[in-house]
């Protein structure tokens, strides 16, 4: 089953323990004050990648007692790779925060996902730190080097000899049409190397050929929410988008599409039928000739569903075509198309395109390989009466 990922993906953090399935060990609520302990060496082999909640402009975090610093891009993301395995302690300063955190659990070759909340002098932890060997992300910077199937964007190193699509405002390019100089959203998938290895490439910036339309970021409330009479650009709307909203924010009009995302402040992923006048909301996007801002992402201060992780044995796996009849999992008629439910430790889990399927030891699984009786991780987020599935990882047999 192929991940549908991308800039619509996620807003949410996914990351599930492959040789640790019974976690990365856990984090204090909250640290402020002084300086707290922190066992950390020089330098280590882990990677820490984070998704914060709050504000985030001007935003930097530090390793306490090593010289490891990331900034916080636009989307509340952060990576540091060569973190020291353990417990680390972290300081969040800028953009009016000045706030410590520690954090526990941290291995060597294993990407560490934690999800921080910032309000006044206080972070937070938003549940237990995950582990897994890789984990699916995105991150924004600015491309500094380009070449022999990489680049390096504000300091990272992204492999891009998998990419599948680049963008530049709506319209499609070729890998070569990115430069040095550009900004970039960048989505795919982080190793346990600190190695980001890029599915979808969206640039930021104009380029040679391009209209001028320039790139925004702003907040503001929501005035009015309302059905536009037509998209910007050809894109096709997703299935559970089937409608172009025109927004006013602050007194901005704004569009989405079909390739806009649309998140809640902690990154899960919202419905753009709960848009409501009165929310805060924070757009990024293009402006366009007549002033008008077709939104790459739509943000709304609140929360989604809860996130949740729980182990268990498979107790039933049943198969569905498109159109919903069951299929038996030795059919031959199994496709990339088809959708699991699941029971597991008596939960209903629901899987589909979005969920990312792994064996422990980190290996891609063919989801048609999970029996009743294996033992499963499961992270994603609680619906009414069931739990979908952002990732599943099966015990390797």
């Amino acid at each position: 089953m192929r991940g549908r990922r991308g800039f619509l993906c996620l807003a949410f953090i996914v990351a599930a323990a492959a040789s640790v399935l019974t976690g990365c060990g856990g984090g204090s609520g909250a640290a402020t004050g002084p300086d707290q302990p922190s066992t950390a060496a020089a330098s280590g082999n882990a990677v820490l990648q984070g998704s914060v909640h709050g504000s985030s402009e001007g935003l930097r975090v530090t390793v306490a007692g090593t010289p490891l610093a990331a900034d916080v891009d636009d989307d509340g993301q952060f990576v540091m790779s060569k973190v020291p395995a353990g417990s680390v302690t972290l300081h969040f300063e800028g953009g009016g925060a000045d706030s410590k955190l520690a954090v526990d659990g941290l291995r060597d070759g294993q990407v560490t996902s934690i999800a921080v909340t910032l309000s006044g002098g206080t972070a937070k932890l938003n549940g237990a730190p995950s582990c897994a060997p890789d984990t699916v992300t995105y991150f924004s910077g600015n491309v500094e080097q380009v070449g022999g199937g990489k680049m390096t964007v504000s300091g990272r190193v992204v492999d891009t000899s998998l990419v599948k699509k680049v963008w530049r405002i709506g319209s499609r390019v070729e890998l070569s049409d990115v430069q040095v100089g550009d900004r970039v959203r960048v989505s795919g998938t982080l190793r346990g190397d600190g190695v980001m290895m890029a599915d979808e490439i969206e640039c930021q910036s104009t380029g040679p050929g391009t209209s001028g339309d320039t790139w925004v970021s702003f907040s503001g409330e929501v005035e009015s929410v309302s059905v536009s009479a037509s998209a910007f650009g050809s894109r096709e709307l997703h299935a559970d988008n089937d409608k172009s909203l025109s927004i006013v924010v602050a007194g901005r009009t704004v569009r989405t599409d079909g390739e806009t995302k649309f998140v809640w402040s902690d990154h899960s992923s919202l419905n753009p039928n709960d848009i409501k006048a009165g929310q805060k909301a924070f757009v990024q996007g293009w402006k366009k000739g007549d002033g008008n801002i077709r939104a790459t992402t739509f943000q709304v201060e609140g929360s989604g569903d809860t996130k949740v992780s729980f182990k268990g044995k498979v107790e039933s796996v049943t198969a569905y075509d498109r159109g919903g009849q069951v299929i038996a999992l030795g059919d031959g008629r199994l496709s990339e198309s088809c959708n699991l439910d699941l029971v597991i430790a008596g939960r209903k889990v629901k899987s589909d395109g979005g969920t990312v399927f792994k064996w422990s030891d980190g290996s891609s699984l063919d989801y048609t390989a999970i029996v009743v009786g294996d033992i499963a991780y499961v992270e994603g987020r609680s619906k009414t009466g069931y739990v979908y599935a952002t990732k599943l990882v099966v015990n390797t047999r």
